[in-house]
């Protein structure tokens, strides 16, 4: 994994989600390299990737493998987390291949860890493997354990930024009507947000609904990072945000965080059964 070295100040991050990147999905790898190019040129300092990396990693581990790849050509560091197409989604959802030890083993082997914390200086970023919440497993167990020793290792006013694939938040209505793939579990939102309180966490950045949107709470805006690759028809998915494909600028100044969509030179905006086929329906 790219690196840098800890206590430099990263103030310019560029938040990249649902890429599903893989030889099926030729317009996605275009898509990306054109991110790419926009990280190279605009001083980006760090790509966080918010996860569905790849269109099926979590049936095709050379999916991952050759995502791996893209990554290492970032002229910037990087980091990711996982999302439930690339190791599979939270137990008892609606659809979709469940997370499973060997799935999660796969990501570990291509990418890299599942969770971690980077300092970017005057802040924490923290990746969480949204995908092991729900899940009654050991991998699960050590995340909440190792969640709270992070927390608790800094002091309560020192910026926390979370980064994972699923959203945490939106208001209370659209929570109970959602359906069960598109939120963090209940149960793990409210500890999640147990955990949160007490500590500075003014960003929780997320992807997975291939949509832009900020919600913003007492002391915290939750980003919603928008895909890479296509956005889904309205048919198929209700417009919650801005389906525009892309991905967001994050500027961490003194006294505040600004975060702006960015569509990219050359990045075509794609919806996925209209002027892309659906490769999930191949």
């Amino acid at each position: 994994m790219a690196g840098y070295g800890l206590g430099v100040r990263i103030r310019r991050l560029l938040i990249v989600s649902d890429s599903h990147l893989s030889p099926r999905t030729p317009e996605a790898a275009s898509n990306w390299a054109a991110v790419a190019r926009l990280a190279a040129g605009d001083g980006t300092e760090l790509v966080v990737h918010l996860g569905d990396l790849t269109l099926d990693g979590a049936h095709e581990p050379g999916e991952l493998e050759r995502a791996r790849g893209l990554l290492d050509e970032l002229d910037v560091p990087w980091v990711a987390v996982p999302g439930n197409h690339d190791i599979g989604d939270n137990p008892g959802v609606s659809h979709g291949t469940e997370v499973s030890a060997g799935r999660l083993a796969g990501w570990q082997r291509a990418i890299g860890p599942d969770r971690w914390s980077r300092d970017l200086g005057d802040a924490t970023l923290i990746g969480l493997n949204a995908q092991l919440f729900g899940a009654d497993t050991e991998a699960a167990a050590e995340q909440w354990t190792w969640l709270e020793a992070q927390l608790g290792a800094r002091p309560a006013d020192q910026p926390v930024i979370l980064a994972l694939h699923k959203p945490l938040h939106a208001p209370a209505t659209e929570l109970a009507s959602a359906p069960s793939y598109r939120f963090v579990p209940p149960d793990a939102r409210r500890r999640l947000t147990g955990l949160m309180a007490g500590h500075r966490v003014p960003v929780v950045l997320s992807g997975h609904v291939h949509q832009f949107r900020t919600l913003d709470e007492p002391g915290r805006r939750h980003v919603w990072a928008p895909t890479s690759w296509a956005v889904l028809p309205d048919s198929a998915q209700p417009v919650l945000g801005l389906k525009r494909c892309g991905a967001v600028s994050v500027e961490l100044g003194d006294d505040a965080v600004t975060v702006d969509l960015v569509e990219p030179d050359g990045l075509r905006q794609l919806t996925i059964g209209g002027n892309i086929p659906d490769p999930y329906a191949a």
